[in-house]
């Protein structure tokens, strides 16, 4: 009896995250990043052109520090968002961007990162999987293909223009919060296009750079 009661206090205080469906599994994992309010996120980006690497802090609700370096060598390329305010630096001192640019920037951050996105993927529960040394809850989804431009003129017509891409999100399975984000072609899914790694990182701090006077 008392095993039985046991048991079943286990089972009735237990978290209700089993009771979500995959998407509201990712979900909250996202939400309590974007509680943490600081955070960076460590991203390598391959593509027919090359490759990138970028490096983004970012302090909640509206600010941002991005460096991104080519081919992952040379000098970093770096833009400071603030609010509707953005600067940017290509290795020559920084320098004010152009309002309307600021301004497109600032709403990418809220609509992708201060907030939840408005594009959903449905994610499906891939399970628990050893990845680099430690195990995470896995999570699948195919991304969103973008229709073309001239979609609406060609009608409802599908063609295979391009492989869809599938999204694994790993997540920490003693935090809850998201640890990876890996996109890669549904076809290949050991090409990575898209290798991002998520850290907390208290205390960032982003203030407004020192402008060049040339």
């Amino acid at each position: 009896m008392r095993a039985l009661l046991t048991t079943l206090l286990i089972l009735t205080s237990a978290p209700a995250f089993a009771e979500q469906s995959c998407k509201e599994q990712v979900d909250a994992a996202f939400a309590k990043l974007r509680a943490a309010k600081s955070f960076r996120l460590e991203t390598t980006i391959k593509n027919a052109d090359g490759s990138l690497k970028m490096s983004a802090d970012y302090v909640l609700p509206d600010r941002m520090h991005q460096k991104v370096t080519l081919g992952g060598d040379g000098t970093a390329m770096e833009m400071i968002v603030i609010g509707k305010q953005a600067w940017s630096n290509q290795g020559g001192g920084w320098a004010e961007l152009p309002e309307a640019f600021s301004a497109t920037v600032a709403n990418q951050i809220k609509e992708t990162v201060s907030e939840a996105p408005k594009v959903a993927t449905e994610y499906k529960c891939a399970g628990d999987k050893e990845f680099e040394g430690k195990t995470y809850a896995v999570y699948q989804g195919v991304l969103a293909t973008p229709l073309a431009a001239d979609s609406k003129e060609k009608g409802p017509r599908l063609t295979a223009v391009s492989v869809p891409n599938q999204q694994s999100v790993y997540i920490d399975k003693e935090t809850g919060l998201p640890a990876r984000n890996i996109v890669t072609p549904v076809t290949e899914p050991d090409k990575r296009l898209f290798d991002g790694t998520f850290m907390i990182v208290h205390n960032i701090k982003i203030d407004p750079p020192k402008v060049s006077s040339n």
